[in-house]
């Protein structure tokens, strides 16, 4: 059942990522960028809530056999996968939680959602009043905001979000700073140009490193290539690669990888035409099967890398998408049933989704990647013959995923990395 949730999670990140192409590569310039693990949780905290037709909608939009299953496996994600590894300082620093707010007026969230909402997803509940202090509520999201995202984001929500229809807000979010296993060296950071869907170029700085063995799929139309984060060290070269910090086996020595260290990757697509993203992600994006065929599993000598430095902002009013993708009944006012969240629920109240927005933030640079997201919702030249070019000088793709569980943690498109 677990591999049925997870696969339903590859799935959902695919649909959405395609989705956001499709709409968003007509604007020619604006790069994009989600946090699907946080859309998916926010949906399964939804979920535990939901009763009827609208429970059943919802589990067949993450490919979920049943509301327990979904739990199971936020919950796992959670104390594994999203576990914050602070203790050690070469590890991803990861930060995951969600947050439940619910009006005065509703009288409480019943103990089962209360007990899923914790365990399964890390959320804090509490009551505020939306309707007589708009203010004050917003205030106390905000402030969970920023500890959340440790402060690159600063805040989501705005008094003029809260209406008379706002019964709860369920919000989840992720934050995400790596460093790269084998770092680009500032020194080889120089501008070139790069590219546009228009046809038109514009210069961006690039990191370049080269005559260097990478894990990269070279495939029809595209190439795949993948930078590991620092993390559990697998073997005496990944030891190498950490050097000067200190492996956990003693210097030169590969270390003992648990059942549940984490291997976090980044994955960049790169389309060999340089107007041919679009039919790239239609590619990568079919299924999940298919995208973990496409992994790099070995490493590539003599590979040259260019990849150009970029920072994403991006916010995603995504409750329309959601439900162009199919998922009506928790935004319907009329049949929308939610109302399994309260401890008592008024009957003649609906409760349904009233908002869903994300804001995601991404920096890639030559030590790493930062990211966070917030996802809200509201109830109610030439090179030698023998060198593997992966030169990123047009626009491309990339997920950031704990290869061990397969999960997308975030995804995005970068078509002007100057803005």
């Amino acid at each position: 059942m677990a591999d049925a949730v997870r696969d339903g999670q590859t799935a959902l990140a695919l649909r959405l990522a395609k989705h956001l192409a499709e709409d968003g590569f007509a604007g020619k310039s604006k790069n994009m960028a989600f946090a699907p693990l946080s859309i998916h949780a926010a949906l399964a905290l939804v979920t535990a809530g939901a009763r009827g037709a609208t429970e059943a909608q919802l589990l067949s939009f993450h490919g979920a056999p049943s509301a327990a299953d979904l739990a199971a496996f936020g919950r796992r994600v959670a104390d594994t996968v999203l576990a914050d590894q602070m203790e050690d300082e070469s590890a991803p620093r990861v930060l995951f939680g969600g947050g439940v707010w619910v009006d005065a007026s509703c009288g409480g969230l019943k103990k089962a959602f209360r007990d899923v909402a914790t365990k399964s997803y890390k959320s804090q509940a509490r009551t505020v009043n939306f309707a007589d202090d708009p203010e004050e509520a917003v205030e106390i999201i905000n402030d969970w905001v920023k500890k959340a995202t440790n402060n690159l984001i600063n805040s989501l929500f705005f008094p003029s979000d809260i209406n008379a229809d706002t019964a709860l807000v369920v919000a989840t979010a992720v934050y995400f700073k790596g460093l790269w296993r084998n770092p680009f060296h500032r020194a080889n950071t120089s501008p070139r140009q790069f590219h546009l869907l228009d046809g038109s170029c514009v210069k961006a700085k690039f990191m370049s490193k080269s005559s260097q063995s990478q894990f990269i799929s070279c495939l029809d139309g595209f190439k795949v290539l993948k930078l590991p984060y620092l993390g559990p060290w697998k073997t005496k070269a990944d030891a190498a690669h950490a050097a000067p910090l200190k492996s956990r086996g003693g210097p030169g020595a590969a270390a003992a990888v648990d059942a549940d260290d984490t291997q976090f990757s980044m994955l960049f697509f790169l389309p060999d035409e340089q107007l041919g993203i679009a039919n790239m992600v239609d590619m990568i994006t079919a299924a999940p099967s298919y995208l973990q065929s496409i992994l790099p599993k070995t490493m590539v000598e003599n590979v040259q890398v260019t990849l150009p430095k970029f920072e994403i902002s991006f916010d995603w009013d995504l409750g329309k998408d959601l439900q162009r993708l199919g998922l009506s009944l928790p935004f319907s006012r009329d049949v929308g049933d939610l109302r399994g969240m309260f401890q008592k629920p008024d009957m003649r109240r609906p409760m349904f989704v009233t908002k869903a927005m994300q804001k995601v933030i991404i920096k890639v640079d030559e030590a790493g990647t930062e990211a966070a997201s917030i996802m809200r919702g509201f109830c109610g030249g030439g090179l030698p013959p023998d060198m593997v070019p992966f030169v990123a000088d047009h626009p491309f793709s990339f997920l950031i995923m704990e290869e061990r569980s397969g999960v997308i943690v975030f995804a995005g498109h970068v078509l002007d990395p100057t803005k």
